[in-house]
Order: C-alpha cells, then sequence, then structure tokens
C-alpha cells in the first residue's frame, strides 16, 4: 500500500485530474511535510501570528502554553506532537517565529489555538474522496476524507473532535483555572509586600 507521500507525488504532474467540485471553504496547512484541512469558518476563526505565550501551571508535552484574547484565555496545542511529528511542544519564542497559530471555535463555545508549521490557503475547490488515510499519527485519525487540491496535492481532513476530545476539554479547563489561581495567589503575594514595607 503506498503511504500518504506517496499518494501525493502520485498525483502531482500527471496531466489534468477530475474536476474540482465547489465544496465549503476548508483551511490547508501543513505539519511537518504534510498538508492537512480543517473547515475554514466552521471551526478554524482565523490565522494568526504567535503571540506572546505563557506557561501553565502544569507542563504538558503536546501544550505551548496559553495567551489572552481579550478577556478570555486560549491554550496552544502542537498539532505537531498531537501528530507525531516531534516529541514535545514548541515554545521558545524563536522557533515560534514562522509558525501560525490556527484559532479554532470549540463547540458550546470557546477556543483553542493550534500551532502548526506552515499555513496554506483557504480553498473553496477540491474533490473529498472517502476512506482510510495513512497520516496521521496515533493521536489524532483523519476524518475519512483526503481532499485532493488543484494542483494535485493531497491533505487529510482532520476533526476537531479527534484533535480535543470533551474530557481532554474539561482537564485543559481545569489545569487553566489552577494556572489562574496561581497567578492570582501570587498577584495578592505582590500586593500584601507593598503594603507592608
Amino acid at each position: 500500500m503506498r503511504n500518504h507521500m506517496d499518494h501525493a507525488t502520485a498525483h502531482q504532474g500527471g496531466g489534468p485530474g477530475p474536476d474540482r467540485a465547489e465544496i465549503a471553504p476548508v483551511m490547508v496547512f501543513r505539519v511537518g511535510e504534510r498538508l492537512y484541512g480543517l473547515p475554514a469558518g466552521q471551526v478554524v476563526r482565523e490565522c494568526m501570528p504567535v503571540p506572546e505565550l505563557l506557561p501553565l501551571a502544569v507542563a504538558l508535552p503536546h501544550v505551548s502554553g496559553w495567551f489572552r484574547l481579550g478577556a478570555a484565555r486560549v491554550v496552544v496545542l502542537d498539532l505537531g506532537v498531537l501528530l507525531g511529528e516531534r516529541a514535545r511542544a514548541v515554545s521558545q519564542p524563536v522557533d515560534l517565529l514562522y509558525r501560525p497559530l490556527l484559532l479554532c471555535k470549540l463547540e458550546g463555545g470557546g477556543h483553542v489555538a493550534l500551532l502548526v508549521d506552515g499555513a496554506r490557503e483557504v480553498t473553496r475547490a477540491g474533490l473529498l474522496t472517502a476512506g482510510p488515510v495513512d497520516g496521521a499519527g496515533p493521536e489524532v485519525e483523519c476524518a475519512g476524507q483526503e481532499l485532493e487540491l488543484k494542483d494535485g496535492s493531497i491533505a487529510c481532513m482532520l476533526r476537531m473532535a479527534d484533535i480535543l476530545t470533551r474530557g481532554e476539554r474539561m482537564r485543559l479547563d481545569d489545569l487553566m483555572a489552577r494556572t489562574h489561581a496561581r497567578a492570582a495567589l501570587w498577584a495578592g503575594a505582590g500586593d500584601e509586600a507593598e503594603g507592608h514595607p
């Protein structure tokens, strides 16, 4: 069986393929050497540069940190770790400089940001095919569809429910609450020190 990259290579430069149908907008991005897709608008709200990230109270191998978005706190998940491309989340500012974030809506409200290696395009044209896709790591499965792009390359469609399960979201929310409580504790200690020279 050919692997994902073999499939992508086989379609490149092989002459015109089937007509690409208009589809709902898809954000196509790169993690490692492979392309992936998530619904644009419906899931991906925007693609943005990485802001200053703050650490969580407990370090996790797949979490780069968190940032403020208005009054909300948004956790940054390194999709490269979840897809098996690297062992630990990228978190150093120099390594984050040219990596974009995909700000994604969560079911029921709230956001999470996905750190990816490159943003390619938002497309409305492609050929969706069903079937098992070789390319996702052990933590995240493809949505059972490949998207063939106009240049013949292949993007594996992902689902947010596989990237962040309900139970994982609850654990992240709890961890963010602990992080906030810890910051408030230190802020209170600073106020007391200022009031008592």
